[in-house]
This record gives C-alpha cells, structure tokens and sequence, in this order.
C-alpha cells in the first residue's frame, strides 16, 4: 500500500535509528542523511549532537483556512507525529491565488487558527503572508521562512486535491529545492491517484521506499495516509448559514469566535426571503449571466418547474479543467453575494467534477467536460423546455 504506515518498533532499537525518516540524538531527531552517519559511526556523536541542537524541522501547512477544522489539524499532527517533526507551521493564506476571495477576513481567520493551537505542543501560526502585499504565494513564503530560518528542514504539507493541481503555482519546480512535500491522503484512494501522476508533475522522481520517492539535489516527496474525517470549510459555512451548529466539526474556541464575530452568518439569507431578483426565472437568467462571464461553456438552461417537484429551473455548463470548474463556483458565489444570493448548499467542490449549487427554485450544475458528457443531464431532461441564457426567452427545438 501506498503511505507511510506507523514506525517500525523493531527499528526503534536498532542504533538509534527512527523508521526511514529520522534519527535521535540526545533526544533530537535528525533527518535520516544525519542518522545514518550516527548509525554507521562515521561521525563523532558529540558533533552530530552539535548539529542537532541548532537543527530544526518544520512542516508548513498553509490554506484559507475560511474556517478552520479539526481535519486540518488532526492531519498536522499525524504527519509531525510520523515524520517526526519539531513543529508545525500553520500558515492563512491573506490573498489565496487560486480563490476568488474568502468569506472571512484574513485578520478573523488567522484568531481562529491561533485560538484553535493555543497551547498545543509543536503547533503555531504565523502570520507572515498577511504582512506581505500581493498573491499569497507559497513559493514566496518558503523562501522568506529559509531565509530567515537557515539550516532547518522544511516540509510543505499538501492536500491530494493540491497536489494534482500543482503545475497550477506559481514555479512549482522550485519547492522541491527548498521543502520535502508531503502529500496528505484522508480519501480512499488519494495517495494511489497521486503517486501515479508524481512522474509527470515532477518527471525523474523514483519511489525508493514506501511512500517515499527521491530525485538527486532535491528534496523528497512523501505520502503519508492520516484519518479520514468528511469534513470542509465549505460544509461548515453551509451549516452556519443554515442556522445549525458546527460543534465538534471544529476546536470549539474557534467555534465560539466564529458564533461571537457573527462570521458565515450572513448566509442565513435564504432564497425563499429574498426578492431582488423577482421571480426564479430571473434568478435563473441572472445565473446563467454569471456562469458565461466567468467562462462556462456551453451554457444551458432548462426549466423544469413542469416536471420537478425540488427545483424550477437548471442551469448547466462545463469546464475545461477540475481547477476551472472550481474557479467558476468562486466567482459565481461572489458575483450573486453582491447582488444579496446566497446559495443554500454548494456540493462537490473536493473534487470539482461535478459541482451542485443549490440556489432554492433553481440548481446549478457545474461540470468538468467528460464528467458533463457521462452524466448528460440534457439528455435525462430532454423533454423539458429550454431558455436563451442571455434573453431567457424559450428555445425552440430546432434552435438549440
């Protein structure tokens, strides 16, 4: 199986030596180059304990955080604990490059992380992207931290979903020359899609271990499994805006900034209370709009107020890519946020295949473009009239 699995307890008493990680000295651990010399007895142990005193690793986990939950902090805390980690970084991104925008501020998102580690062993947050102008980018806040910080070992932690949008950031080549990545699996099957796709994001590297794959002069790129918890930022923003409670979903001093600050809580606008848009019709027309100026392809709107008893009206298009499909329903959120719509749930936006947004009388179905041709919801519902997304008068059949 692909990940590294818990340390080998018969390795444990072997020289010092720690899994296939690291080594302790003195009680520091060292990253397994270090060991190694300890293990062969190459190296005096006194200058290896030198070494040790000065040496630091740090794993970075960086994110939105919009909020944050117990399954970014349950996973920073397996991975410091397999891979021997001094301590965790946690890092909110201020301007994330690949959102459009967050619900909350940074400022309200960095207290909550802060609240949600305060007094955790080998956990802090930096704020270090909120005091930097521009595109939170992590490229740019690793080689500020090794900078500053020379001779630690760095270990950037990923999400799967992350991982495979890699090419995606900025200079991604470079990370591997300043951190280990380490590639965090709380899916069935994340690891395994991830490992099979590491030759072509990062073409040289060769798996040398479980879990572990090397390329020379840089650093290695490690898949580490952690407990599965189904749980989001997305989800726990809808549970807000549906006035329910997102108790133990989240460390609960977090929670109860989030209840005090009001944050998430203007979601509670329901589709059934708001008028601006006049009828669902409009509503559709007005999504539709939005699905186009950000993009979607082939548009379609299909009103099913005959044959449906959830809904009145479809809204379908497609993207070319999983980080396009995303990219729609961010900017589609916000674009109706202005005009006072709020979407009553959002699902599907792990993967981004296929990403439902409920809006009340009317659903949107955002593709990624093979899923779109599986599913062919068009074909389902082809009885059902059709609405010109830019006019929303009705279709004709031979029109369409």
């Amino acid at each position: 199986a692909t990940g590294i699995s818990e340390p080998d307890a018969e390795a444990g008493s072997q020289g010092g030596k720690r899994h296939a990680v690291s080594g302790d000295v003195c009680g520091r651990r060292l990253p397994v180059q270090v060991a190694s010399l300890c293990i062969s007895c190459s190296v005096p142990a006194l200058h290896l304990l030198s070494f040790a005193l000065f040496f630091s690793m740090i794993g970075i986990l960086g994110g939105t955080f919009d909020p944050v939950h117990l399954g970014h902090l349950r996973a920073a805390l397996e991975v410091r604990e397999r891979l021997y980690l001094d301590e965790v970084w946690l890092v909110p991104a201020a301007e994330p490059p690949h959102k459009a925008g967050t619900e909350a501020s940074f400022l309200h998102r960095l207290e909550m992380v802060r609240l949600s580690v305060d007094g955790v062993d080998g956990m802090s947050v930096l704020d270090i992207e909120g005091r930097r102008a521009g595109p939170s980018y992590t490229l740019d806040t690793l080689e500020e931290l090794a900078s500053a910080n020379p001779g630690n070992e760095w270990y950037l932690l990923l999400g799967s979903d992350a991982f495979l949008e890699l090419e995606t950031w900025k200079e991604f080549h470079r990370l591997v020359r300043l951190a280990a990545l380490v590639v965090v699996g709380r899916s069935a099957g994340a690891l395994e899609q991830c490992a099979a796709h590491l030759p072509e994001i990062l073409p040289g590297y060769e798996e040398q271990a479980p879990g572990r794959w090397e390329r020379r002069d840089d650093r290695p790129v490690l898949f580490v499994e952690v407990t599965r918890m189904e749980i989001s930022s997305t989800m726990i923003r809808e549970l807000v805006g549906q006035g329910r409670s997102a108790r133990f979903l989240m460390p609960e001093a977090a929670r109860k900034y989030m209840e005090e600050t009001g944050l998430y809580a203007a979601n509670r606008k329901s589709m059934k209370k708001n008028e601006s848009l006049g009828s669902a019709k409009a509503l559709a027309i007005a999504l539709a709009r939005a699905v186009e100026d950000n993009k979607g392809e082939n548009v379609v709107v299909l009103d099913v107020s005959g044959a449906s008893s959830f809904a009145d009206f479809f809204v379908i298009a497609h993207g070319r890519s999983t980080r396009h499909v995303q990219g729609m329903a961010d900017n589609i959120r916000r674009d109706l946020k202005k005009m006072g719509v709020y979407p009553r749930s959002v699902e599907g936006e792990s993967e981004a295949k296929w990403i439902l947004m409920d809006y009340g009388d009317v659903i949107v179905h955002l593709f990624y473009e093979p899923v779109r041709g599986f599913y062919d919801l068009e074909g389902l519902w082809h009885d059902v009239p059709r609405l010109d997304p830019a006019t929303g008068d009705a279709v004709e059949k031979g029109e369409e």
